[in-house]
C-alpha cells in the first residue's frame, strides 16, 4: 500500500492505494478519521497497476506527499528510524555515528565531533581541537549537507537587522547542527519561496523551527501597496490570502518536516534588560494560522506562541503528550479550562500567559485572564507536573491568592509570577501566611497593589520576590468603573 497526505491551512487529509490483482482499493479522509474505501476491478493486473499510477501523479500534482514507509533494509536505516523515533537517544546516535565513519561517511566524523562537545567534562584544549574540527568539516561539507536549503541559508544574501543600538547583518534563515545533522531553522522573515524550499528538502532531523516574522507578500502580478515581495501563486497559499496575513505560514503548512519538530517558536522573543522582561510588548506577528501548524508536531516539547489572533480554543485543546513548555503572549483569548482539561498535558511544567493590552471593548468582561482560569489550571488533575506558573494581567486580586493557597499549588510551584494584577496587602498576608510558599524559588508580585505593609509581609518569608512598581488601590484605579492601568502592559498595536 501507498500513503499519501495533503495538509494546508484549511485540510489536513490523507489518502492511501493498494493495488490487489486486478483491482485497487483507494481509502481517504481526514487525518485521525477511519475515511472511505472504494474498491475499482479491471482486466487485468497491468492495467490496474497503470491505473493506479495514474491516480498517483494526478493526487502528486495536487501537493499530496507520499508517506509511504520504507522497509528497513539496512544498519543505516535502522539507525536512522531510531534516531528519528527519539532524537534524545544518545546510544543510538553514538552507534550511527561510529557506522557511517566506518564506512568512510564524512558525516560519521562530523556527528562524533559534535556528540563528544556535548561531554562538558572535557578539557579546554580538547574542546578548542574538537571544535577546530567541527569548523572545518563544516567548511567543507556544509553546503552538502544542507542540499536544497543552502540556497536560504549559507548562500543567502545577508540582510540587516538592529540589535545593541546598532545595524548589524546576519542571514535571512539561520541554521544550526546537532549531533551531525540539521537541528534547528531560523526563519527571520518567512516568505512563501522560503517554505517551499524547506517543503522539497532533506531535514529528516528537523527539531527546533523558528519565525519570527512573517513577510508581507502577495502573488506575481498584484498590485496591493506596502508589500515586501511577490510569490508565484500555487496549491499551497489559497488564492484568497490576505498579504498581511502570513502567506509564507500558508506554504509552511505544506511541509513534512512538521512532524519531526520538538520545539516551535512563532513570533518575536519578548526583549530583557537585567534579565527582566520590558512592561510593554509590540508583536507584528499574526497567529492565524499557528493552530493549522502546531497540529502537525505531535511530537512538541516545547511551544512558544508570540503572536496575535491564535485560535487558542484549538490549540489548547491538541493532544500534545511530551509537552513541556507552552508560552502564550499578546493574545485576547485564554480559555485556560479548556487546557486544564486537556487529559495529554501530563508532562507541562512551565505555563507563561501575558495577555494583549486591554481592548476597550472588554470593558465589560475585565481582563482576559480572570478567576475561573485560574481555578481551573490550580485545580487540574492532568496538570501534576507543572512547576513554573505564569498568569500576568490578571484581575482575580486577594480571591485568586486566597485560590492558590487552598487548592495546594504551592506544594509543587518552583515560580509563581502573578505580575500585573490587584493583589491587595490582604492577598499578599495570606501568600505568605501559607508554609508551602517556602517551595517557591521565585515569586513576582510587581505590579500589584501592595503597600510597604504588604510587601514586608513576602519578603518576611524569605522566598525571593520582586514587588515593584506597586500601583495601590487609589480611586480612578479601582472601584469607580474606570479600567485599570496594568491591563495595558501588554502589547498595545
Amino acid at each position: 500500500m501507498r500513503t499519501f497526505q495533503y495538509s494546508d491551512a484549511k485540510s489536513h487529509k490523507f489518502w492511501n492505494i493498494e493495488v490487489s490483482g486486478g483491482s485497487f482499493t483507494v481509502t481517504y479522509g481526514k487525518v485521525g478519521a477511519a475515511g472511505q474505501t472504494q474498491t475499482k476491478k479491471f482486466a487485468s493486473a497491468d492495467k490496474a497497476q497503470a491505473e493506479a499510477e495514474k491516480l498517483i501523479q494526478e493526487k502528486l500534482k495536487k501537493g499530496y506527499v507520499e508517506t509511504t514507509p520504507r522497509a528497513t533494509s539496512s544498519v543505516a536505516e535502522a539507525l536512522e528510524k531510531a534516531l528519528a523515533a527519539d532524537p534524545h537517544d544518545l546510544t543510538a546516535a553514538c552507534a550511527y555515528a561510529d557506522y557511517l565513519y566506518e564506512q568512510g561517511d564524512p558525516r560519521g566524523e562530523f556527528m562524533q565531533v559534535q556528540i563528544a562537545l556535548e561531554d562538558e567534562s572535557r578539557s579546554p584544549a580538547e574542546r578548542t581541537a574538537l571544535k577546530k574540527q567541527e569548523a572545518k568539516l563544516l567548511k567543507q561539507y556544509e553546503k552538502d549537507w544542507l542540499g536544497s536549503l543552502a540556497a536560504i541559508t549559507v548562500d543567502a544574501e545577508s540582510v540587516p537587522f538592529w540589535a545593541g543600538g546598532k545595524e548589524r547583518q546576519r542571514a535571512p534563515v539561520a541554521h544550526r547542527f546537532a549531533r551531525g545533522w540539521l537541528s534547528r531553522l531560523e526563519f527571520h522573515r518567512l516568505t512563501v519561496g522560503q517554505a517551499r524550499v524547506l517543503a522539497q528538502a532533506s531535514a529528516r532531523f528537523l527539531r527546533e523551527l523558528l519565525v519570527e516574522l512573517v513577510e508581507y507578500e502577495a502573488p506575481v502580478g498584484a498590485t496591493q501597496q506596502y508589500i515586501d515581495s511577490y510569490y508565484e501563486p500555487g496549491p499551497d497559499v489559497p488564492a484568497d490570502t490576505d498579504p498581511y496575513e502570513s502567506p509564507g505560514l500558508h506554504a509552511l503548512c505544506r511541509c513534512p518536516q512538521l512532524a519531526t519538530v520538538r520545539y516551535f517558536r512563532l513570533g518575536e522573543m519578548e526583549e530583557r534588560v537585567d534579565g527582566r522582561e520590558e512592561e510593554y510588548f509590540n508583536c507584528h506577528t499574526s497567529g492565524r494560522l499557528a493552530y493549522h501548524v502546531v497540529k502537525q508536531m505531535p511530537n512538541l516539547e516545547e511551544l512558544y506562541l508570540l503572536a496575535h489572533r491564535v485560535d487558542a480554543n484549538k490549540v489548547f485543546a491538541l493532544p500534545m503528550p511530551y509537552l513541556r513548555v507552552l508560552q502564550l503572549y499578546h493574545s485576547d483569548s485564554y480559555p485556560l479550562d479548556k487546557l486544564a482539561a486537556n487529559k495529554s498535558l501530563t508532562n507541562l511544567t512551565t505555563l507563561l500567559c501575558h495577555p494583549h493590552a486591554l481592548e476597550y471593548d472588554h470593558e465589560e468582561e475585565g481582563a482576559y485572564i480572570r478567576l475561573p482560569h485560574l481555578r481551573a489550571i490550580c485545580r487540574s488533575s492532568h496538570l501534576n507536573a507543572l512547576t513554573n506558573l505564569h498568569l500576568r494581567l490578571t484581575d482575580f486580586g486577594d480571591t485568586g491568592a486566597k485560590e492558590i493557597v487552598e487548592s495546594g499549588i504551592l506544594k509543587r510551584l518552583k515560580v509563581l509570577d502573578l505580575q500585573g494584577g490587584c493583589i491587595t496587602d490582604k492577598g499578599a498576608r495570606l501568600l505568605a501566611g501559607c508554609p508551602d510558599l517556602k517551595h517557591l524559588d521565585y515569586l513576582n508580585l510587581s505590579h500589584n497593589a501592595l503597600t510597604k505593609a504588604g510587601e514586608r509581609a513576602i519578603t518576611a518569608t524569605g522566598v525571593k520576590a520582586a514587588l515593584g512598581s506597586q500601583h495601590g488601590e487609589e480611586a480612578g484605579e479601582f472601584g469607580d468603573g474606570d479600567i485599570p492601568d496594568y491591563l495595558f502592559e501588554g502589547d498595545i498595536e
